[in-house]
């Protein structure tokens, strides 16, 4: 994905504050080349303006070229026609000796006070200038910082809406790291080495012709040795956005593990498992390491090796000024000008370095969010279709088939579910039956086939109205780390206390809520850690409770309770499911023994249909299922 493609919707917000930032960056480097012009009249007029001034720097065989105000002989001009109207065409400096004239007639400034009016006048560029690198600094933080929480926010929302196949192929490690560590990458890159690239760059390009128009030839052979210095940089940053790449790849693994490590922790103490889990770890911050401390070799040692070269680049102009200084064809001041402009050229071409090592990071984060953006959606929303109103007569499985990847879950499966009647699917594990009604609620979509609620294929209405007619309660119950008030109410701040605790009690879980240190106010810990399997449960009942949707999906609901708390689920379920449309997935069989039909899965297929008695008694596998359980 071409990355400006991805930048520009977030860039266009922002377009007048980047107009701002790039007019008072343009401000910077024009105040910064003009202070560096008054280095000129600061030797040339106000410390060495006296004859005891010269005549000092005589005695050290510096600037023998006449008394002061005597003109240095020109030198030959060597330049094409083209090349010398190309070069008066852009003379920086002709534009400032210009209007540092003009200022002069205009206060009426002689060599009496001289002497004032160059400091004054380089103090008040000096603010202005700072002034300048305020605005833009600002400007160029909020617009970097802008972007990327737009970024961020769109990388989560679009995490959101994929589908379930998505999270089974993209590690939940893998994802945070690419909104937490990518994005913050970008943000570092876009909101402060952004500004450098454009400051310094701008100010370069000013300073470098302030060099040529104030000494030609001997710019151009500084400006000719200059690729010895780019092409280390550009070597630097190539290897940099490798190693980034990687650098990134391993953190990803890092955040993979310490969430396992995390979440599975009662598995991990329950085997023994930390030495081991500390192993892997361990052995991954070890690839990561290695990884950073490479991109460290790189990093620090493009700085001495442009340093390097300059310093010899530097040697070799001092050998060169000192014979033009004492042929008198070239002045002390305009020496000090030139010296001055180069050596501070060096901070911007050492500050580029840093942007460019960085850049090569963001660039790398860059392509990865932008990557996992682009990933298309199996689940394509039908907003301009027509919404469902609720359920009237029937869902129904039209000749549906599902694969993850390769492996077909699902073969041709038709069934037809009525309105109101309470269907239980059982089999032995990866029969397809969780994922069967999880097409219901288009989790996933099925590669052949089609699910219709009243005639009318779900993949035709908006998602938003189908899934609001679908209350689920599932094996693993999500909680948040939030109130009991707020995980029943889930999203629907504006719900009434009355109607919370209604369905708390609907639930049968209002008796334990009211024990617990504030009651509907208490937090519950990530995930619900402060309560039992079963008080977790019940509160996802009420939950369901509350939405009150037609439809309901049970998902192993009882599955990982102990008697006590499946009894007191199950009443909560038979409150949850009275005048509801209910799909029950089921492993304990004694928990559909009062559906109106078992449906009994096998390798993706539908085996048998029928109520309880009447699958007993046909000596399927149903009957072998319920011998396994219920008889020694």
């Amino acid at each position: 994905m071409k990355l400006w493609r991805f930048f520009w919707p977030h860039l266009r917000r922002y377009l007048p504050l980047t107009a701002l930032a790039l007019v008072t960056v343009l401000g910077f480097a024009t105040t910064t080349v003009a202070m560096i012009f008054l280095i000129e009249p600061i030797f040339g007029e106000v410390l060495l303006a006296g004859e005891e001034e010269m005549g000092r720097l005589r005695m050290f065989g510096i600037g023998e070229n006449g008394e002061e105000g005597e003109e240095t002989p020109p030198e030959e001009d060597w330049r094409p026609e083209w090349l010398q109207d190309l070069s008066d065409t852009f003379d920086v400096k002709a534009w400032l000796d210009a209007g540092y004239l003009r200022l002069k007639e205009l206060f009426d400034i002689d060599e009496g006070n001289v002497f004032y009016f160059v400091p004054i006048l380089f103090v008040a560029v000096y603010l202005v200038r700072s002034i300048f690198a305020f605005v833009s600094g600002y400007t160029f933080q909020r617009i970097g910082l802008g972007i990327t929480t737009d970024v961020r926010n769109q990388l989560y929302q679009r995490i959101l809406q994929q589908s379930s196949r998505f999270h089974s192929l993209h590690p939940s490690g893998e994802l945070v790291s690419r909104v937490v560590n990518d994005v913050n990458l970008m943000q570092v890159a876009v909101s402060s080495r952004l500004l450098d690239l454009f400051l310094q760059g701008f100010t370069l390009i000013g300073m470098t012709a302030l060099l040529l128009s104030t000494h030609f030839k001997l710019a151009l052979i500084c400006l000719v040795l200059m690729p010895l210095i780019l092409i280390p940089i550009v070597r630097f940053g190539q290897g940099i956005r490798g190693t980034s790449h990687r650098s990134q790849e391993r953190m990803a693994d890092l955040a993979q593990l310490l969430a396992e490590g995390v979440r599975g922790h009662r598995v991990v103490k329950a085997f023994g498992m930390e030495d081991f889990e500390y192993g892997r770890f361990r052995t991954a911050t070890g690839r990561h390491l290695k990884v950073n401390l490479w991109a460290q070799v790189l990093a620090n040692l493009s700085s001495p090796v442009i340093e390097s070269l300059a310093a010899i680049g530097s040697a070799a102009l001092l050998v060169w000024a000192a014979k033009a200084i004492r042929a008198d064809t070239l002045t002390v001041s305009v020496l000090m000008l030139f010296l001055t402009n180069l050596l501070l050229m060096y901070d911007p071409i050492r500050r580029l370095n840093k942007v460019n090592l960085m850049l090569q990071e963001a660039l790398a984060a860059a392509h990865r969010v932008a990557d996992l953006i682009a990933v298309p959606n199996d689940i394509v929303d039908a907003t301009d279709g027509a919404p469902l109103a609720g359920l009237e007569e029937e869902i129904r499985f039209d000749g549906v088939s599902f694969a993850y990847e390769r492996d077909e879950v699902l073969k041709k499966v038709d069934l037809s579910i009525r309105r109101g009647e309470m269907i239980a699917f059982v089999g032995p594990s990866g029969a397809g039956k969780s994922t069967l009604v999880n097409l219901l609620p288009r989790f996933f979509d099925p590669d052949e086939g089609a699910v219709r609620i009243d005639g009318r294929d779900v993949r035709e209405a908006p998602l938003a109205s189908l899934r609001a007619l679908i209350g689920i309660v599932t094996q693993e119950t999500l909680l948040f780390n939030d109130t009991v008030r707020a995980n029943i109410a889930y999203g629907r701040e504006e719900m009434p206390l009355e109607a919370v605790e209604a369905a708390a009690q609907a639930a049968y879980a209002d008796e334990f809520i009211r024990e617990l240190p504030k009651g509907y106010d208490t937090v519950i810990g990530e995930g619900g850690s402060r309560l039992s399997g079963g008080q977790r449960q019940r509160l996802a009942i009420a939950r369901a409770l509350l939405k009150d949707a037609p439809i309901l999906v049970l998902d192993e609901a009882t599955s990982q309770l102990d008697s006590q708390s499946e009894a007191l689920v199950q009443k909560a379920l038979y409150n949850l499911m009275e005048g509801r449309t209910t799909l029950v997935v089921a492993h304990r069989l004694s928990t559909v023994i009062q559906a109106d039909r078992i449906v009994v899965m096998e390798a993706g297929k539908i085996l048998e249909v029928g109520s309880h008695a009447e699958l007993l008694a046909g000596g399927g596998l149903y009957q072998e299922l319920h011998d396994l359980q219920f008889k020694t």
